[in-house]
């Protein structure tokens, strides 16, 4: 029998799953308990004594959060592609399109939270009844980590509850707690925990003829409609794309790859919708900002939060100086007729917290020729990230990860970079290195990288070493 997923079966034909991942503390998507929930599928599926089936959590912890970060964060360091990645997620995406299809009725009992891969699990079920408490929060979180759902969430949600509610759950990742998740049309029902697998239950041996989901009936349409003619679609799209772009800079994929996803998957029959959703995907697991996101923010974060207990033993000595080059860069841009407002902007479209400017800075003349922003905040950027490169090779730092989450979470460094060495790796050793060196021409020593970096750029040495990433 399945080691992820116990299964059984009571008088009444309605099979329990209870899902338990070894080993780990909240269940996650992995390859075996994706293998053993497609065997579980099919025994619904074939077995004539099982009449529907409920699904639930065996741990403590919660229903099911999505994959483990550190997985997805192993796979950009293999050096995989948007086709490895589109490939790599693949099985997960087959399970719960089998078990939606299986023609009979499964109903989720949402233990507790259920976020990302669990929650689409759940959206995979014909019925969701969640936990009224206010723990069991659900939702779909992967832009926060610079990704999109791709077990269907992009699809399944919209066809659901509309895009109009959709897509602000989406592209925010937002935890939706159990009465607005029940109002918003998100889960079918509340029910306490001594009587939730019981409702899951009832409600499958009361529709023995519900193994379907409405959007493989033929003729179904998304609520409110989809396309460029749906009445919200100036509001959902235009107006929501523009919305994006201002507060991204472009900076972050994800949004407007959920955007594509929905406004062109939608359009669909689902197992094309699916097709789209995947293919939004695969380029944003391939790509650096989802591995900054994930391996700084998340992954590293953690990790130093359960050894040290907080983050003020990363050097204040380094913090400190990377601000005190922020402030006094600002002061080169005004003094070589830079405007104020223009290196304030570039900061903001590079995405760092503050501008370099102190309020009581005094601007020189303004040149009548102004630089491009985006090359004022790469200037920025680099400078920050070249002393980085420096603290760590005087032994101002230990690791490199100090050096990216004393950047992000103590200067304001842009989180979709991951931190000041992060940000190197994601221009690329060589290409920082000719960056800077063009700098340097330009704009003095200060951009000149060390020979320890012209070192690591010739044999393309990695900060992070595939072990550590």
């Amino acid at each position: 029998m399945p080691s992820h997923i116990r299964f059984e079966v009571d008088a009444d034909g309605v099979a329990l799953l209870t899902l338990d991942v070894p080993e780990r503390p909240m269940n996650v998507f992995t390859p075996g308990f994706t293998a053993d929930l497609r065997e579980a599928v099919a025994q619904i599926a074939q077995r004539a004594d099982v009449r529907g089936a409920v699904i639930t959590s065996g741990k403590a912890s919660g229903f099911m959060a999505g994959a483990d970060l550190k997985d997805l964060v192993g796979f950009h360091a293999t050096g995989g592609g948007a086709a490895e990645a589109i490939e790599a997620i693949a099985p997960g995406g087959r399970a719960l399109r089998e078990l939606e299809r299986c023609g009979k009725p499964v109903a989720a009992a949402i233990n507790g939270v259920a976020l990302g891969g669990g929650f689409e699990l759940a959206l995979a079920c014909h019925h969701r009844v969640l936990l009224d408490e206010a723990r069991a929060v659900v939702g779909l979180p992967e832009v926060t980590v610079g990704l999109l759902p791709v077990g269907g969430g992009t699809q399944r949600l919209p066809r659901l509850v509309g895009i109009a509610r959709a897509l602000p759950l989406l592209l925010s990742g937002r935890h939706v707690a159990p009465a607005e998740a029940l109002a918003l049309g998100m889960v079918d029902a509340l029910a306490p925990a001594d009587q939730l697998v019981a409702v899951a239950r009832r409600w499958v041996l009361d529709h023995p003829d519900a193994g379907q989901q409405p959007w493989d009936v033929k003729g179904f349409q998304v609520p409110g409609g989809a396309g460029a003619l749906a009445p919200h679609a100036g509001a959902s799209f235009g107006a929501t794309l523009a919305q994006v772009r201002r507060d991204t800079h472009d900076n972050l994929p994800a949004p407007l790859a959920i955007l594509s996803a929905v406004y062109e998957g939608t359009q669909l029959p689902m197992d094309a919708g699916l097709a789209v959703e995947a293919q939004c995907f695969g380029p944003l697991l391939a790509g650096p900002v989802a591995r900054n996101l994930m391996r700084t923010l998340f992954v590293n974060r953690g990790a130093a939060l359960r050894r040290k207990g907080d983050l003020s033993a990363i050097s204040t000595a380094y913090v400190e100086r990377l601000r005190q080059l922020y402030r006094s860069e600002g002061q080169a841009l005004l003094s070589e007729g830079v405007s104020p407002a223009l290196i304030a902007n570039a900061a903001r479209q590079a995405g760092l917290g503050e501008s370099p400017l102190t309020a009581d800075a005094t601007a020189e003349q303004a040149t009548a020729s102004q630089p491009d922003a985006r090359a004022v905040g790469e200037r920025l950027l680099s400078l920050l990230a070249l002393e980085a490169a420096r603290c760590l090779e005087e032994g101002v730092l230990k690791q490199p990860v100090e050096a990216d989450l004393g950047a992000v979470l103590a200067l304001g460094y842009p989180d979709w970079t991951g931190g000041t060495l992060s940000y190197i790796e994601t221009v690329g050793l060589p290409a920082f290195v000719m960056r800077c060196d063009a700098l340097a021409q330009r704009h003095g020593e200060r951009f000149k990288p060390t020979a320890a970096l012209r070192e690591r750029a010739r044999s393309n040495s990695l900060f992070y070493s595939e072990q550590a990433a």
